[in-house]
């Protein structure tokens, strides 16, 4: 064998390991993307939301994002104890002889945690309104009154599907 055959048989080697590599690659980026974690992924979509809803502008966008990170990385440990004490209260229930007394406890401290909950929600909007234009700000409004409001879909949701509200 001459020494260029052998070159060109090295070079597509290469390109075909290239290939291989960058397949794998982009499987692998694919897939991630798919299996992204629920609470990110709705994250995301609020996110989503709030920005074309109110066209937010890049910089709006920008310090929405960071007030987004902040009031999620705040709430993941509400949510956390909120899911404990509900699990607890289950456990509580399948006894044979549930105390009431325990199970009372519980839902007071997750009415607390409700609380802080909506604190940090309200924190969060008003976040939102301090970058907003007036027009921005009415849109916001609007979008609050339909969201909490009494026929809101949060309230739908949670009167017929049983989930949690953010």
């Amino acid at each position: 064998m001459n020494y260029f055959l052998k070159y060109r048989f090295a070079i597509w080697g290469i390109i075909i390991l290239s290939v291989i590599v960058l397949s794998s690659l982009g499987t692998f980026i694919i897939l991630k993307q798919m299996h992204k974690d629920p609470d990110e992924m709705r994250h995301a979509q609020i996110g989503h939301f709030f920005k074309d809803e109110l066209k937010l502008s890049p910089e709006q966008e920008k310090n929405f994002r960071a007030s987004r990170h902040e009031f999620f990385a705040q709430t993941k440990a509400i949510f956390d104890s909120l899911e404990s004490k509900r699990l607890l209260i289950v456990k509580e229930m399948c006894k044979q002889q549930p105390d009431t007394t325990v199970l009372y406890q519980l839902s007071d401290q997750i009415g607390v945690l409700h609380a802080r909950l909506k604190r940090e929600s309200i924190k969060n909007l008003l976040n939102l309104r301090k970058i907003c234009t007036p027009e921005q700000i009415q849109k916001l409004n609007r979008i609050n009154g339909e969201l909490i409001g009494p026929e809101g879909p949060m309230h739908r949701m949670m009167r017929h599907k049983g989930k949690k509200p953010d």
